[in-house]
């Protein structure tokens, strides 16, 4: 049964990983202008994940947050593209960024 876990639990990271670098790629070449969203409009678990994320990067007073910190933070559930893109947009709205790598560069 361990291995079955193990084995979701990669595949998980995959998945969410995969729809990290798409949102990552349509970045640097937006295909839109949609207006950004509201962190009033997430579901309860997305906003608490984002209220975590913000209050990490001022305890740590911190502009960048790792793709790690992001993953602590996310609920067990699937999070859809749509709520990392929501999350990476209020991040940035509040100068936070997701990167690779340790932050303590800053």
């Amino acid at each position: 049964m361990e291995r079955s876990d193990d084995a979701h639990d990669r595949d998980a990271h995959e998945r969410r990983q995969a729809i990290i670098d798409r949102m990552l790629a349509q970045a640097l070449h937006p295909v839109s202008n949609d207006r950004s969203p509201s962190h009033d409009g997430l579901p309860d678990d997305m906003r608490l994940v984002v209220d975590v994320l913000l209050a990490k990067a001022e305890a740590q007073r911190q502009r960048r947050l790792t793709y790690e910190d992001l993953e602590e933070a996310l609920p067990p559930r699937d999070v859809t593209a749509e709520d990392l893109e929501a999350i990476f947009w209020i991040l940035s709205e509040h100068g936070i960024a997701i990167e690779d790598g340790d932050p303590a560069g800053d």
